[in-house]
């Protein structure tokens, strides 16, 4: 039988809408299974202490340094909500300390639940509108996971039109786009002040040398 981790490639941004807390955890194991041994995974939850997360194959990658855990909440937000250069930063920073501990790959998975009130909303929706329009350093893995419980149907929609690639019920659907994407050197000689503009920035300042 196929499974969706089958289709799943390094450097892959994805959407994954889940229903349950059982859904939210077969997704972990499913993508901790799927990682090589030279993989790290970031997962950023606030539902850590939920019981779906007791599995013996997840406390494995644990002790073996292969998975780091993070508050979503607590480290990703500010004052007024969801901040993209927030998020940037630390995955950029989350990417670096990989490498530098010897990961050839790293993967990060996000519940982003708190992320669906009025003020944080439209942010987020910038972020990941971009996110597939920017090249990041190592092209790592970014997996986001929203409970089509805390999300309204008009928010849910909105997630499935503006990824291109969406997990949802154990199926990962590919949308094809045909995109515009102006170069980031482009952008920056232009000086055009966008969010585009300003990630590719934050990324560029992040780079070796």
């Amino acid at each position: 039988m196929k499974r969706w981790i089958d289709e799943l490639r390094s450097g892959d941004k994805i959407a994954n809408l889940y229903r349950s807390e059982l859904d939210q955890g077969r997704v972990l194991l499913d993508v901790i299974r799927w990682m090589s041994d030279q993989d790290e995974l970031v997962y950023l939850t606030d539902d850590w202490e939920n019981p779906v997360f007791r599995h013996a194959i997840i406390d494995a990658a644990i002790d073996e340094g292969r998975l780091r855990v993070f508050p979503s909440y607590d480290t990703l937000s500010i004052a007024r909500g969801f901040d993209s250069e927030t998020f940037l930063h630390f995955i950029l920073n989350a990417i670096s300390r990989s490498r530098d501990s010897g990961y050839n790959h790293m993967i990060m998975m996000c519940e982003i639940n708190w992320a669906s009130s009025t003020d944080s909303w439209p942010q987020l929706v910038e972020f990941i509108s971009l996110l597939d329009l920017v090249k990041l350093p190592g092209c790592p893995t970014i997996i986001m996971q929203y409970s089509t419980n805390v999300y309204s149907d008009k928010q849910i929609d909105t997630i499935h039109r503006v990824n291109q690639l969406v997990l949802e019920a154990g199926t990962l659907t590919r949308n094809f786009w045909i995109v515009s994407k102006p170069s980031p050197d482009g952008i920056l000689a232009n000086a055009i002040k966008s969010p585009a503009d300003r990630i590719n920035r934050l990324i560029n300042d992040h780079s070796p040398g």
